[in-house]
């Protein structure tokens, strides 16, 4: 399948606003192009579905990233690293991990849902300005000073899907808020080891329809992250749920 093969395969569904990649730092190009639409707000709301929380903040640093005002200077600026080539990633890249904190930079992100198995606490704006000033911590004061004087970030976290919609009050949704939902497939993935373990395809695909009718998206984008969900075959397997899910054939998207 080509989009395992290839570190940049990427598809949109530009009525749906809809952008699947294999690599998950693609994301934040689909979101900043859509603010340049005007199709995003600042300060949307993200929900952020994964087996890992995404939340590390160097991506702050990647060069470009406050100056990036083009289509052209975004995608440089998203540009990622391949891990399978064992070649070591440059500093200060745009990776699979830091992308958030890139929006939350540029005021894009204001408020983000974690849905995550991943055991570690989210990083939030006040531990980093906790750090920077009572600690003198300077990585943590090199972050803040690349963020908004007025940043207001703020995050939910939930372990699961079945925790986060069952706290979700409909009304929080009934706002003017741009709203993002952003799916990486390994969370469907249950192991923590190399041996994969997958949810039922049937508990995937109803998981996902409820995920895509809870409210209207205003963007949506989906990580393949093949890797993490155990391999080709089994990303493959979740891929297929989430097409029926959401009513889409991977093979009609137009490469970005």
């Amino acid at each position: 399948m080509e989009w395992f093969h290839n570190f940049d395969w990427k598809v949109v569904f530009p009525e749906q606003r809809m952008y699947i990649m294999r690599q998950h730092n693609w994301a934040f190009a689909a979101w900043e192009i859509e603010r340049l639409k005007g199709n995003l707000r600042q300060q949307s709301l993200l929900v952020h579905v994964d087996a890992h929380l995404d939340d590390t903040p160097d991506g702050v640093f990647v060069p470009g990233l406050l100056e990036a005002k083009s289509v052209e200077q975004i995608m440089t600026v998203a540009q990622g690293h391949d891990y399978a080539s064992g070649q070591a990633c440059p500093q200060d890249c745009m990776q699979i991990d830091n992308f958030i904190w890139a929006s939350v930079a540029r005021d894009t992100i204001g408020e983000t849902i974690f849905v995550s198995h991943q055991d570690d606490e989210v990083l939030s704006l006040e531990m980093l300005r906790y750090d920077a000033i009572h600690k003198r911590n300077e990585n943590c004061q090199n972050i803040i000073a690349k963020l908004s004087a007025g940043c207001t970030y703020t995050h939910q976290r939930f372990r699961d899907l079945l925790s986060f919609l069952s706290d979700v009050d409909q009304k929080q949704w009934d706002t003017q808020q741009t709203k993002i939902l952003d799916i990486d497939l390994d969370y469907f993935n249950l192991s923590e080891d190399v041996t994969p373990r997958l949810q039922p395809i049937e508990e995937i695909r109803a998981s996902l329809h409820t995920l895509r009718n809870l409210c209207q998206w205003d963007v949506i984008t989906i990580a393949l992250s093949p890797e993490y969900c155990g391999g080709e075959e089994e990303a493959a397997y979740i891929l297929s749920a989430f097409m029926e899910a959401f009513e889409i054939d991977i093979a009609c998207g137009q490469r970005w």
